[in-house]
């Protein structure tokens, strides 16, 4: 069980009264836990919602490659594992501590129960949930679409200078993949950043090929 004061704390609760949070601080069970450590699996079954109420936390998602990304940082009055509260059967992302942490960890199903019994607090938490999760798609359409344009982005894992002008040496390639903006089939030459995405020499258009690389030796 947590505090009532506690959970004023935290957003997701907001125009809750005393006796709805008395509800929820029965549900809580407060945890300490270590720099580094795991708390959520990606595809794990949805078990638990948390809120952090000291320390911070990286909410990372893999790609179908297999590399990980960190897509948002969760600190105190954040929370993560809403799947847990929506009735979804697997969690999105996984989740690791990233400083020593105190998380208010919540049951879903006894989540779910009160909102069964209590509308009113389901409609208002589902409703914050809601707002949590859009935040979260912002950041993210941040990195995936924005960040990738800024001039720090615009360089080469595998050569120097910027992307497009030759470099001695192998260097990594398509072939015969067409521009999805103009259409030119240029080879574009070099990853622009981690997430794979590729210049075309004839628009200079940023975009992802999800059929793969080469590498060749002639530099061309």
């Amino acid at each position: 069980m947590v505090r009532i004061e506690e959970l004023r704390r935290f957003e997701l609760f907001a125009n809750l009264d005393d006796e709805e949070l008395a509800k929820l601080a029965k549900i809580g069970s407060p945890e300490k836990v270590g720099a580094g450590s795991e708390v959520l699996e990606e595809n794990e079954p949805a078990t638990t919602v948390y809120m952090v109420a000291n320390g911070k936390v990286g909410v990372t998602m893999k790609s179908r490659r297999g590399q990980e990304a960190v897509i948002d940082e969760v600190g105190p009055g954040g929370m993560f594992g809403w799947s847990a509260a929506l009735d979804d059967k697997t969690f999105t992302a996984a989740v690791r501590t990233v400083e020593d942490s105190t998380l208010l960890a919540f049951d879903g199903d006894r989540l779910r129960q009160l909102f069964e019994e209590d509308h009113r607090i389901g409609y208002r938490m589902v409703r914050n949930i809601a707002l949590v999760v859009s935040t979260r798609l912002t950041n993210l359409r941040s990195k995936l679409v924005d960040e990738p344009f800024a001039p720090e982005w615009l360089s080469s894992p595998v050569q120097e200078g910027p992307v497009g002008v030759p470099a001695a040496g192998p260097s990594t390639e398509l072939r015969g993949v067409p521009c999805p903006d103009c259409g030119a089939v240029n080879r574009p030459r070099s990853v622009v950043n981690d997430t794979e995405q590729y210049r075309c020499r004839n628009c200079g258009m940023v975009y992802y090929i999800a059929s793969g690389c080469e590498t060749a030796a002639d530099g061309r």
